[in-house]
């Protein structure tokens, strides 16, 4: 924590300043003892668990084995929209006279930096619960970075690999179908908005959601009296109180602007227009977002990539936010070379020689 003396009530005192023992003649390394302290802390993770446990989470695949066969990420669709096809055309229209907001995240360029956490933090007024809250797995954040390192050798592991995770703005949205006041809706855009005034706070839909994006005011985290907190926060964006579900929404109110700009003026949102708060701050672009209607849109050309797949797809939730896998140009002369273990192939059943080169099961 950098050993951090001034960051308010929850940051001051966290962390530990190593500056204070780097000497000008020893920059890497210190002199002097070791000895245990008897002290114990708790390591505090938005992530509880690293495994994959098998599933087709994280993709890295090696650059020449994809390029051989850009079809090994192939993922299929195993299940229609919906079993109602009365419903499906509904579905069908509704969006062709809409928009159809989408993203894609393009796992070769994150870095892992948490820029775009901080962003959404920042956009969204969501509230810093401190590492007591977050042990309570009482954590706020619209969106995390999730890490997995390959191979079977924990102590020589390949990666880091980052995977940012956040609402997956599902078309068969688990949460909506267990809330019993519907305060979690599907809009005409395809969006699954939050109606915080009508929620009741059981937490239905956190727990049938299998992403674990949606977030809960346990307490009443924002200090509303202050003057200076007033003038901190998005004016755009509701202040929820204690006791009401939140998540990301691909920033709605910036979406709503572009919208009512665009009406003003007779046109069509353009594609660019709207940043959400997560793209605007990655330093890679690696967050792409747009109308996936246009078909001239970055979104939809990237989702046409052999890379995209949809993160928990065996679910059928149909997420509007897909993955671009990585992938990994090694050097196959230098003495470090790994080559990537080649796991069971994704989608439709391949022949041995097809099988994709992809991550192992992570720790």
């Amino acid at each position: 924590g950098y050993g951090r003396a001034r960051a308010g009530r929850i940051g001051t005192g966290l962390g530990y300043n190593a500056f204070e023992v780097q000497r000008s003649d020893a920059m890497n390394f210190g002199f002097g003892d070791i000895s245990a302290t008897g002290a114990k802390s708790n390591i505090v993770s938005t992530q509880i668990h690293f495994s994959m446990e098998g599933r087709d989470i994280l993709r890295v695949f090696d650059v020449d084995a994809f390029e051989a066969n850009p079809n090994m990420g192939h993922q299929e669709d195993m299940y229609p929209l919906t079993m109602y096809p009365y419903a499906r055309e509904e579905y069908q229209k509704q969006y062709a006279e809409n928009y159809k907001w989408g993203m894609t995240i393009d796992l070769n360029s994150c870095v892992g930096c948490n820029a775009c956490v901080i962003a959404c933090q920042a956009e969204n007024n969501i509230p810093v619960v401190g590492k007591e809250q977050v042990e309570r797995s009482r954590e706020m954040h619209w969106l995390r970075i999730d890490s997995y390192y390959g191979g079977d050798n924990p102590s020589d592991p390949e990666g880091p690999h980052f995977q940012p995770v956040l609402c997956m703005q599902c078309e068969q949205a688990p949460c909506e179908v267990v809330c019993p006041v519907t305060a979690t809706v599907h809009n005409a855009e395809g969006l699954n908005d939050m109606v915080y005034n009508r929620c009741v706070g059981t937490r239905y839909c956190s727990n049938n959601c299998p992403y674990k994006v949606r977030r809960f005011n346990f307490l009443l985290y924002q200090d509303w009296d202050t003057p200076q907190y007033k003038l901190m926060r998005s004016p755009d964006v509701t202040i929820r109180s204690r006791g009401v579900m939140e998540k990301c929404t691909y920033c709605t109110q910036r979406i709503s602007a572009a919208r009512i700009d665009a009406e003003r003026e007779g046109r069509k949102v353009v594609d660019g227009e709207i940043l959400t708060a997560c793209q605007a701050a990655c330093p890679t672009n690696a967050i792409i977002f747009g109308d996936m209607n246009d078909p001239e849109s970055k979104v939809t050309k990237s989702k046409k990539d052999h890379r995209d797949y949809k993160l928990l797809n065996e679910l059928n939730t149909q997420p509007r936010t897909t993955y671009l896998a990585g992938l990994k140009n090694q050097n196959k002369e230098m003495p470090d070379y790994k080559p990537l273990p080649v796991p069971e192939a994704h989608g439709p059943a391949k022949s041995e020689d097809e099988k994709p080169a992809g991550t192992s099961e992570s720790h």
